[in-house]
């Protein structure tokens, strides 16, 4: 009485082909992952967090708060010459200088909101190949357009 014993399984040619076949479908796909279309998103909404963060800040403490727009990025900090102390304020989740970098093609400048969160004037900030970010004049509402 003799048991025959069947395997199941892959064969080792069959897993190499399937090796090979998908490598041959990660080399087509990976030049078409648009990274960059994230990071500008993720870029704006951060700069977006901190405008909101700035204006918060400011009604709490009751001093001007500025946010500085570069081309190549962005900081959170006291006002000049206020009372409440000097330097960047400190991101709100993971500590440090609360500053982000990424690519501003208009809108360029100083947003100051002062101790009730108020702007003096309205501003447009557009990110490279992204959003648009609406400061609006007098109330300092921040939404993205």
């Amino acid at each position: 009485m003799r048991h025959s014993i069947q395997q199941r399984g892959f064969t080792l040619t069959e897993l190499v082909l399937i090796l090979v076949l998908v490598g041959i479908l990660a080399a087509f796909a990976a030049p078409r992952l648009n990274i960059e279309g994230f990071e500008r998103q993720s870029f704006a909404r951060e700069l977006t967090i901190a405008l909101r963060h700035a204006q918060r800040v400011a009604i709490a403490s009751g001093c001007a708060v500025d946010v500085t727009i570069q081309a190549s990025g962005f900081s959170v900090a006291w006002a000049a010459g206020g009372d409440c102390g000097s330097g960047t304020l400190p991101h709100p989740t993971r500590g440090g200088a609360f500053t982000g970098s990424g690519q501003i093609g208009t809108g360029i400048g100083t947003v100051r909101f002062d101790g009730m969160g108020r702007t003096a004037g309205g501003t447009a900030i557009v990110v490279t190949d992204g959003p648009t970010i609406l400061v609006e004049a007098g109330s300092g509402y921040v939404r993205e357009a």
